[in-house]
């Protein structure tokens, strides 16, 4: 099943990840700056801003893109940035440059967050060290092993005979739906997730779960995982303190749904794929 225009995240064969430069390379170096979550680009392309002279508060070398050594950086607020550069969310990014540099912006992004917070043992308080094989902080005190954060969240679509699930968080914006979503927990299978988060939020329970298509969402260190459902039983009850409001659609009454850069948008595309 084709989904449509959704962004994966994934670049491919295009990225060699790599724990430390190599002192041969001849590749010319690209760098990703952040401050917080934004990145620095040019404001005419909108492409990560390449600039000199900023005090670097935290680095990381992460691989090989194209020919291009790539190295992630955080400047603090008190850094002046060149007029022709601007700070953006990386959501505001997509469909303005290639998807291969918005996933090599979303992994930066993880990987600089990754850098900034485990500067110390979360064990003992000892100041950690990188490990020079793998991708981890260690803790020279008492040895733990720190690695990249990556928290799962399964998304779930119900369906009913032509009708799909949708529903609202306060903090969406007005006439806006979306899937059932939510993190799953220590333990749990990710079917079982599915099953808990829809009648946790809804109070539906569903049977033939079906994993459709996965995606890294770098806002901030999250991997979601999709799947259909159809319903089995109950009728909606929210939850109110995850959710304001839940209905079912049909097809030709769909409200305000997320935008094609979203994992919820092509499981819902899979459903009413004419949309």
């Amino acid at each position: 099943m084709k989904l449509l225009e959704q962004v994966t995240f994934d670049l491919g064969n295009r990225f060699t990840d790599r724990i430390q430069k190599e002192g041969t390379s001849s590749c010319s170096a690209l760098w990703m700056i952040f401050q917080d979550t934004k990145l620095l680009v040019y404001k005419d392309t909108m492409l990560p801003c390449q600039t000199s002279g900023l005090s670097l508060q935290h680095s990381v070398y992460m691989g090989i893109f194209q020919n291009l050594d790539v190295f992630v950086g955080e400047i603090g607020h008190h850094e002046t940035i060149p007029q022709e550069a601007m700070w953006s969310d990386l959501k505001a990014l997509y469909g303005k440059i290639d998807e291969a540099f918005l996933a090599l912006a979303g992994r930066a992004s993880q990987l600089i967050l990754w850098e900034k917070t485990h500067q110390y043992c979360g064990q003992c308080g000892e100041k950690t060290i990188d490990r020079p094989n793998e991708r981890a902080k260690e803790c020279p005190s008492c040895k733990l092993l720190s690695f990249p954060k990556i928290s799962p969240v399964v998304m779930a679509l119900v369906q009913k005979d032509d009708e799909i699930l949708l529903a609202r968080g306060p903090q969406f914006p007005k006439g806006f739906y979306s899937v059932i979503a939510g993190f799953v927990d220590p333990g749990e299978s990710l079917e079982s997730c599915v099953r808990r988060e829809v009648f946790e939020e809804v109070g539906i329970e569903v049977e033939d779960i079906k994993y459709l298509t996965s995606q890294p969402w770098p806002f901030p260190s999250s991997l979601m995982i999709g799947f259909t459902c159809k319903w089995k039983s109950g009728e909606i009850r929210i939850d109110p303190l995850e959710i304001e409001d839940a209905r079912w659609f049909k097809k030709d009454n769909l409200p305000i749904i997320p935008e094609h850069i979203s994992i919820s948008r092509a499981l819902i595309d899979s459903i009413f794929p004419t949309h």
